[in-house]
């Protein structure tokens, strides 16, 4: 198969079932149950942490629209991760690099709007902007229409439906206003796909329309100009009351797209290679319902397709065996959840066969079924996810007076502080857990107030603040105090940049692409100056050009690092750039070549490379020298472990 061909995700899901499938043997598994954190419609799958394993983002189809993060452990379950509060209901979500950075990002349809949320490589993410399609979206779809290397977003209209509008990527996680697709249609467009159908090297769209509310469904097929716009539309048959995606796959192996329809039947249209598709053969869905969703994978590992159908109104999903000519065998079926909506199917346990995660839309669940690569999904026990689901940022210093060292854990999805009392064996127990006014995006310690107590220092992205939270010495915090800073703070730092012995507070503001310097006044912090610098993710300290006055290298998720040099009153001039093939994710300074002079070492998540810039103690440094890290990692940590 040209994968080159298929730019929409073969991990689309189907769920219905053949009423024929009844003549065989039906076995029902139990699934085990894990908590989706609200209501969840729509689901998308990928590696959001780079460590890879699968990781779920489910778009919940409450009346307040919430992605919540499942970060897969590579054995099958999942943690919780963030919780990224929208606005309104969603409709559905997919994933896709926006800027460009390496990282998965996500795009999340929602009342009005199409939300983006730019991926920082960690499993957590940011609200880059919403995008106002002129209508409320539907189903989303991505590829690059106009051949610019840039990922675009095609959405269909939930309200009104007759519509298809591509947001054109602009790059940097920006979009274009959003272009309206004739599909000369009065009436109902519901999902899309996007495809190379004709081989001419451009991408298409395949849709799902009802020309006249009347449940009679048609194929669209609109073929792409190169350049983002599309000629007329073709039409074709397909099966009653479908309101799904297309699902894209190769399902005869000639190399060709094909795509699947799915309602009360699921419909297998066979591509001819220049646009156009033979005849719909049909095949029974999910017994007495309608099919919600499809998705295509190779479920018994024969090299062949097959597909995952499923109905909202059941507790099972079907699978449909794909014999490589583009015909089926007749289903089995697996018991899911009471409203399974939608569902992803990835490697979750790496075991080398597929799997599938489904969401359920009538609770705050999903449901995880283990496939044994014989076409079959076996049971998992459900696991505890425990005090720490959502543990974030962790620091550690020494709370009380033990000289054991202490933690101090982040919860990414809620404003949680948990303490952890070291004890002399290195292990920790949980002792208290403290609310901040919000979510914390990280977590620092320090003895700010001089008082010979560890202190905390959190930054609260979601709330544009810094938070100061006092340790009384034996285990236990003060309330939180907060302060303004700019825009979106992601990280957070306590250095003494004016030299009057008191720790300053600095942060890292992604969303206001700039560094916050909030200068300690003996009685708490003044007014935060900031600094411009485009999507700050990390800071570093060191005196880069040895005037014994603390300096500033920054990690960015678009373009270079950049240094800032301290004037020693606590403001900054702007130095040298660091520059490598891509974003890094983390900096860390350090002198490693034993000159005396600190050097800067930044870390590029999408390659998986460790740049090394040597400092020439003037605050200017050499090219940077590049090291392959075992992993591609998002974090750094610079010490002596030998």
């Amino acid at each position: 198969m040209n994968a080159s061909r298929i730019s929409s995700t073969l991990l689309l899901i189907f769920f219905l079932i053949p009423a024929s499938i009844f003549a065989s043997a039906q076995r029902f598994v139990r699934a085990p149950i894990y908590s989706a954190g609200a209501e969840s419609g729509s689901v998308a799958v990928g590696d959001f942490n780079g460590d890879g394993n699968s990781d779920l983002a489910f778009l919940s189809s409450e009346s307040q629209t919430a992605v919540n993060i499942r970060l897969g452990t590579g054995d099958g379950t999942f943690s919780k991760g963030q919780q990224i509060t929208l606005g309104h209901a969603g409709a559905s979500i997919i994933t896709g690099d926006w800027n460009n950075d390496g990282v998965l990002d996500l795009a999340a349809a929602e009342y009005e709007c199409v939300a983006i949320l730019l991926g920082n490589g960690d499993g957590t993410f940011l609200l880059q902007g919403n995008y106002n399609p002129d209508a409320d979206p539907g189903h989303l779809a991505t590829g690059d229409l106009n051949g610019d290397g840039i990922a675009d977003i095609v959405t269909t209209d939930f309200l009104p439906y007759q519509n298809i509008r591509v947001l054109l990527g602009l790059g940097g996680g920006q979009f274009s206003d959003p272009m309206r697709v004739n599909t000369e249609f009065y009436s109902a467009i519901y999902g899309v796909a996007v495809a190379d159908f004709n081989g001419d090297g451009k991408l298409d769209i395949a849709a799902v329309g009802d020309d006249n509310y009347d449940g009679v469904s048609q194929l669209i097929i609109l073929q792409g100009n190169g350049d983002g716009t599309f000629r007329r539309p073709h039409l074709y048959e397909t099966t009653l009351y479908a309101d799904g995606n297309p699902i894209v796959g190769d399902f005869n192996q000639d190399g060709i797209p094909d795509l699947a329809v799915d309602a009360f039947e699921v419909s297998i249209y066979i591509g001819r290679g220049n646009g156009t598709f033979r005849r719909q053969v049909t095949y029974p869905g999910t017994p007495d319902e309608r099919g919600a969703f499809l998705v295509a994978g190779d479920f018994n590992n024969d090299g062949i397709a097959d597909l995952a159908s499923s109905s909202f109104a059941s507790n099972y999903l079907a699978v449909l065996y794909g014999n490589g000519d583009g015909t089926f065998k007749a289903s089995s079926l697996f018991g899911t959840g009471p409203c399974p909506y939608s569902a992803v199917a990835a490697d979750f346990n790496k075991d080398g066969n597929l799997d599938l995660a489904v969401p359920d839309d009538c609770d705050t669940n999903f449901v995880e079924l283990v496939g044994d690569g014989k076409g079959n999904f076996l049971t998992r026990r459900s696991f505890p996810l425990g005090i720490y689901s959502e543990a974030g940022a962790v620091a550690a210093g020494y709370l009380d007076s033990d000289k054991h060292l202490d933690l101090i854990v982040a919860d990414s999805g809620s404003p949680v502080l948990s303490i952890l009392v070291g004890d002399k064996n290195g292990g920790f127990r949980v002792t208290n857990t403290y609310l901040s006014n919000g979510v914390p995006a990280w977590v620092a310690t320090a003895d700010l107030n001089d008082d010979g107590s560890t202190d905390v220092v959190v930054a609260e992205g979601r709330d544009d603040t810094v938070g100061v939270v006092l340790g009384n010495g034996d285990g236990t915090l003060q309330n939180e105090v907060t302060y303004p800073t700019g825009n979106n703070p992601v990280f957070a730092a306590a250095v003494d940049v004016n030299g009057d012995g008191e720790p300053d507070l600095l942060t890292a503001n992604a969303m206001g692409n700039s560094i916050s310097v909030l200068l300690a006044s003996g009685s708490g912090y003044l007014p935060h100056k900031d600094y411009s610098v485009i999507r700050p993710l990390r800071l570093a300290f060191a005196d880069f050009n040895r005037d014994g006055k603390v300096d500033v290298a920054t990690a960015n998720s678009i373009g270079p690092s950049q240094i800032f040099l301290g004037n020693g009153d606590g403001t900054f001039a702007t130095g040298v750039k660091l520059t490598i093939n891509d974003a890094p994710a983390a900096v860390g300074t350090g002198d490693l070549d034993h000159d005396g002079n600190p050097d800067v070492v930044l870390l590029s998540a999408k390659t998986g490379l460790i740049y090394t810039f040597l400092g020439n103690g003037d605050g200017t440094f050499g090219a940077g020298i590049t090291s392959p890290a075992p992993v591609k990692p998002t974090q750094m940590i610079l010490a002596d472990f030998d």
